[in-house]
């Protein structure tokens, strides 16, 4: 009883979660990075701008649309800027994608 009741209440609350609308954080040109010679095998993205709600959770989604594997990342905030380095493998979705994700981050 107890349990089904748990399950309704997290269903309810998760239902709408993936369709919900992230807000597009404010990204600058020169604020973004992307170095596909990073290696061999991968490529660096490097994000130096100011902190934004929801900024981490846009970029994730955008990621995940693109298909991107994200093999480390370095996530740094100081004084309401944040330092962000993202490596992702090299791979036919990267490199396919390469100017749709840099559209899909920069707003200015």
């Amino acid at each position: 009883e107890q349990k089904n009741k748990l399950c309704e209440l997290l269903n309810s609350n998760l239902s709408g979660f993936s369709s919900r609308k992230i807000k597009k954080p404010i990204i600058k040109k020169d604020e973004l990075k992307l170095d596909l010679n990073y290696s061999k095998i991968y490529a660096k993205l490097s994000l130096n701008t100011k902190d934004q709600q929801g900024l981490m959770a846009y970029m994730m989604n955008i990621f995940n649309e693109l298909g991107l594997v994200l093999s480390a990342a370095k996530i740094q905030t100081i004084r309401q800027r944040t330092r962000n380095t993202f490596i992702f493998q090299k791979n036919e979705n990267l490199e396919k994608n390469e100017e749709k994700l840099l559209i899909s981050l920069i707003s200015e």
